[in-house]
């Protein structure tokens, strides 16, 4: 007898775990995603919209025959972190790629023709859910076109405003960071030597990230006062702007994208699982974006929740609590730490006391002179 598995959400991490849940034995995948759409990749330049995607995220679409055009990606071999002081600085290197910098769009090109090469996935593009109810055990997905979907398992990968979580009447902590995203990408005048670099100030944290072609995408979170002050600012401004504040690292900058914003917050739901139901990626935890991690939390959520279901006992379905139970406990420790360490990092360059300017800045360089601890560090990086 077959299980009918529905994944609504169709983003990376919704189509990860759909391929990997088409490997499961007598499961049924069906995939509810709002967009009529597959993602097009840009004729020209790169999408703004990039991700870091760790080694074992990279290997792990790899095998869902999932991996991105390596054309469109950038190895990440070295990452430079700068304090506010303007001295403190903490180098990390490793021979093999730290991460390879992803734009979305490649990304999601490679996920989407992977689900079209296979027959085990059902895709309804443009279906919109109206309402989550229970049903002898089983949740039912009612939609707007009036058809019902029964799901012995239901996946919520739709993102931090998980509408499959609301219904489900699931609570969250959110943090409000009154923060915003800036992103772009630029032209570099000199080589980026495949480096992420990253500055912190009180106030904002830049990232540099790599792309091919002699160009680099930015992730500036900034205060929502900076934000508008940079909405305002024309082109050729904005690129000087970008430019001093990483230090003119790779020269002058020309503008290969346009500049796309959105505001920060973290999101903690209070638990993941219930019988016949999981959250997986945003929905379950968002996190700030300058740890880089938020898409690799997702992949790892959907890979370790095919794995609890691969080798569940052959007299558990797919929706029993206890086999849900397994995954919500592999994950909960990993998903928390790095939240507070984001949390912790930003206040510490929110703090303006004595003590928080020295950890911060002295720290950062007593760090970079630890090898174990840097090693440690980068070993953690690359999950």
């Amino acid at each position: 007898m077959s299980a009918n598995l529905v994944i609504v959400g169709g983003g990376p991490v919704g189509l990860a775990f759909a391929l990997a849940a088409s490997r499961l034995p007598s499961v049924e995948v069906t995939v509810v995603e709002r967009s009529t759409a597959t993602t097009p990749v840009p004729a020209e330049g790169f999408d703004h919209r990039v991700y870091a995607l760790s080694p074992a995220s990279l290997a792990f679409l790899s095998e869902l025959g999932a991996a991105p055009d390596p054309g469109r990606a950038s190895a990440v071999r070295a990452m430079q972190v700068w304090g506010d002081d303007g001295k403190s600085k903490l180098d990390l290197a490793k021979g093999p790629p730290i991460a390879t910098i992803v734009e979305y769009a490649a990304m999601m090109s490679a996920l989407e023709q992977a689900v079209a090469r296979t027959d085990r996935i059902r895709m309804l593009r443009g279906a919109v859910p109206h309402a989550l109810s229970t049903n002898n055990g089983q949740r039912e997905l009612a939609m707007q076109d009036d058809s019902v979907l029964g799901a012995d398992l239901l996946v919520g990968a739709d993102g931090g405003r998980s509408q499959i979580r609301e219904w489900a009447g699931i609570s969250v902590d959110t943090w409000d960071y009154e923060s915003d995203g800036v992103v772009a990408n630029f032209h570099c005048q000199f080589a980026h030597g495949d480096v992420a670099r990253q500055w912190f100030t009180k106030d904002a944290v830049l990232a540099y990230l790599p792309l091919p072609q002699q160009q680099i995408s930015i992730v500036w979170s900034v205060t929502k006062a900076k934000s508008e002050t940079l909405k305002s600012l024309s082109e050729d401004d904005f690129c000087i702007a970008v430019e001093a504040a990483g230090h003119s690292a790779v020269g002058k900058l020309t503008a290969a994208s346009p500049v796309a914003r959105f505001p920060l917050a973290r999101v903690m739901a209070h638990h993941c699982v219930e019988a016949g139901l999981a959250l997986i990626g945003d929905a379950a935890h968002a996190v700030h974006p300058l740890a880089g991690q938020g898409v690799n939390l997702g992949f790892a959520d959907a890979r370790t929740l095919f794995t609890i279901l691969s080798e569940r006992s052959r007299f558990s379905a797919i929706g029993d609590l206890a086999v849900l139970r397994k995954h919500a406990r592999a994950r909960r420790e990993s998903t928390f730490a790095l939240g507070q360490v984001t949390q912790n990092l930003l206040a510490l360059y929110r703090n303006e006391a004595q003590v928080a300017r020295w950890v911060r800045n002295d720290g950062l360089s007593i760090l970079n002179h630890l090898p174990h601890a840097k090693a440690a560090l980068i070993d953690y990086a690359i999950r």
